[in-house]
Order: structure tokens, then C-alpha cells, then sequence
């Protein structure tokens, strides 16, 4: 008699088929529990939608001239990472510093200035008509004890007026002493300011994506400088029509597809913008990538919408958890009525948000595959 032995790896286990055996103890005792096999049916799942939209890092700046003048250094190109604080591009500050100089100097000046309007004001404050009272060995000043009240009475003068007058006179020259002081040390401030403004920093560790100047260019206040972004965490960002909102919500988990990767990714909804563009009746969404995943800034990806309106009927449906992928290529482990397993290549038309995949081509509704297959599962021919 004829016999043969059709074997089914999957995971560690041996399934061996095909004729029994002379002996039927044998075979009972050492049978292996078959995998979970399904039949392969034709239904309806809900339709999706397809939405593209781009990859862009969560956080990124674009770094701009606070002042004009010559691009004195850059510190690299496009991909290049720096961390926190570090200088990304500086503008040649000669010119600033020299003006600097000027206002130190100017400072002085203002407070020596200050300081000899304080010590008039004092003067006149603690020995009055000092110069008339040098003179003569002070007679000036004996005569006013007399002449003062005389000149009160006729009308012709009040010293209490004149005294009062001349101090506040020195007082004044004080307070624009100081005023001088105040609009020095702005000055200088000011001076400080844009001398901090002439280099640019990185604001949080990450890389240049995108640089607009070169050492020698001169720039104006507003010129674009570089663009500076943390590349470790990316987004898709998608505009979804307003009909498709109610499937998405901040914090919830949907599917996408990142351009040339053949499975797609899981990605949460991170933001949804309050405004609704009135020309395309679509609102902005972002939607966080899983950290690790292999993308750029800028690549095209699609996210995957349930859209309960769109249906798909008559087509083979299956789980999946039955979906292998060969590459990019996806394919299912197919049973045959012999036991062989056969690995088939199919054509995936939509995924369905309970899991449900529909197929287009590869197997028929009736056929039989691995609900699960290993990861070591191979075909048997």
C-alpha cells in the first residue's frame, strides 16, 4: 500500500497527514492539535477612506534675522543636529560692538554729570549766594540781614522766593543728570540686546532641515534663516473632510500608511484644528506617529478612515491576523484538502475597522486558511 506524509510546521509543532498507519494506537497518542483553519466567505465591510497628507516633525521652528548685517558663521547643513542652546547662525556684530564702546563711554559721561548736579544742589542747599559772600570777607552777607527786610517792604524783592528758585533750578539739573544716566544705560542695553539677536540658537535639541543662507549673505530684519526641528517625533498631517470627523477623536487609534512600506502603521490622533477651511469644508488633524518608525519629513502618507456610507459586498473577507507579508507583497497560507499548505499571494482591497480585510484576488470565497499562522510557517508541497 501507498502511503505518504504530508507535513505542516507551524510554530514548534509537526502536523503529520495524509494515510493512517498500521498502527492506530500510535497515531492517537502522537497526533498534534490541527491550527485554527477557517473558511474563507463573501460578505460586506464597511468602506474606508483613503486621506493623504504629508509627514511633518511635532515641533519645528523657523528661525529668522532680528537685525541686519553679514552672515558671519553657520554651524552646518540640513541634517546636522545640535542640541539646546547651541549657536546655529551668527551675523558679523563689529559695527555693534564699536557702538557699544560709544554708549559705555556715554554712560560715564552722564553719571560724572549727574554726580556734579548732586553736588550743586547741595551747595546751594547748604551755603547760599556762596560767590556773593567770598567777596569782601562776607560783608554781602552781613548787609542782607538788613537789606532783605527792607527791600520786602518796599517791594522790590523776596528772598524767600529767590532762595527757593535757586534751589529749585539745581534740583532740575539734577533730574536731568539722571535722565541722561537712564537713557545711557538703555542705550547700552539696547546695544546688548542686539548683539544677542545677531546669533541665532537652537531652542530644543534637534537638526537643521532646512538652511536659506550661506557665510558672506546679508540679511534683513525678517529674512528667513534656517529651519530648525526635532526629528525624533513625527506627525501626519491631514486636512479631512468635515463629513469624516466623527470617525476621529483627540487621543483615539487609527491606521496609515507611510509612502513605500507595505503594512500599515498605527497612529494616534493627536490634534484637531477648531477651524474648518470654508473653501475645501475640510479641518486640519494630526495624527502622532509610534516613536521609532522609519520616516522623513515631508513623505507622503495616508491615514485610513472607517466611512460607514462607503460599503464593499460581494468580495472574499478574512481576518487580519491571517495576512503574511512577503515584502511588500501581502499573501495567506491556504489549507488544501489533502492537508498541503500553500502559501498565496492576494490582493487587498480595503481594511475594515474591526479588523475585516476584503480581498479582490488570490482566494475565493469557500477556500481554507490559516486563521493565524506562525512565523515560521512555510509551504508544503
Amino acid at each position: 500500500m501507498k502511503h505518504f506524509l504530508t507535513s505542516l510546521v507551524y510554530g514548534s509543532m509537526i502536523i503529520i497527514g495524509g494515510h493512517l498507519s498500521s498502527s492506530q494506537a500510535w497515531a492517537e497518542e502522537n497526533a498534534v492539535p490541527q491550527p485554527r483553519i477557517i473558511t474563507v466567505t463573501s460578505g460586506s465591510v464597511g468602506g474606508i477612506v483613503r486621506l493623504g497628507g504629508s509627514v511633518v516633525p511635532e515641533q519645528i521652528v523657523n528661525l529668522t534675522a532680528q537685525m541686519p548685517g553679514d552672515v558671519s558663521f553657520v554651524a552646518g547643513s540640513e541634517g546636522d543636529a545640535f542640541e539646546q542652546g547651541d549657536a546655529l547662525i551668527a551675523l558679523d556684530t563689529t559695527s555693534l560692538l564699536a557702538k557699544r564702546e560709544q554708549a559705555i563711554s556715554q554712560l560715564a559721561s552722564a553719571e560724572a554729570a549727574h554726580r556734579n548736579a548732586v553736588v550743586q544742589y547741595n551747595h546751594e542747599l547748604r551755603n547760599p549766594n556762596a560767590q556773593a559772600n567770598s567777596m569782601l570777607g562776607g560783608a554781602p552777607g552781613m548787609f542782607s540781614i538788613f537789606s532783605d527786610p527792607a527791600r520786602s517792604m518796599m517791594g522790590q524783592g523776596s528772598p524767600g522766593i529767590e532762595r527757593g528758585s535757586n534751589l529749585y533750578a539745581q534740583g532740575i539739573q539734577v533730574e536731568t543728570a539722571r535722565n541722561s544716566v537712564d537713557q545711557a544705560r538703555a542705550a547700552l542695553r539696547e546695544l546688548d540686546e542686539a548683539l544677542q539677536n545677531a546669533i541665532s540658537y537652537a531652542p530644543f535639541d534637534g537638526v537643521i532641515v532646512n538652511r536659506m543662507v550661506e557665510q558672506g549673505d546679508i540679511v534683513q530684519p525678517g529674512m528667513p534663516l534656517v529651519s530648525f526641528a526635532d526629528v525624533t517625533r513625527l506627525q501626519v498631517r491631514v486636512d479631512v473632510p468635515t463629513r469624516l470627523l466623527k470617525a476621529i477623536k483627540a487621543g483615539g487609534q487609527i491606521r496609515a500608511h507611510l509612502d513605500g512600506d507595505s503594512s500599515p502603521v498605527p497612529v494616534v490622533v493627536d490634534r484637531i484644528f477648531p477651524m474648518t477651511d470654508p473653501g475645501g469644508h475640510t479641518t486640519t488633524a494630526e495624527f502622532n506617529l509610534p516613536p521609532g518608525t522609519e520616516a522623513h519629513s515631508g513623505m507622503y502618507a495616508e491615514i485610513i478612515l472607517p466611512d460607514a456610507s462607503n460599503r464593499v459586498s460581494g468580495l472574499p473577507v478574512i481576518p487580519e491576523s491571517a495576512i503574511v507579508w512577503r515584502g511588500s507583497l501581502p499573501a495567506v497560507f491556504q489549507v488544501a484538502d489533502d492537508g498541503r499548505v500553500r502559501l498565496r499571494l492576494i490582493r487587498i482591497d480595503e481594511y475594515a475597522s474591526n479588523g475585516i480585510v476584503s480581498v479582490i484576488s488570490g482566494i475565493r470565497a469557500g477556500d481554507k486558511i490559516l486563521a493565524e499562522p506562525a512565523s515560521n510557517t512555510r509551504s508544503v508541497r
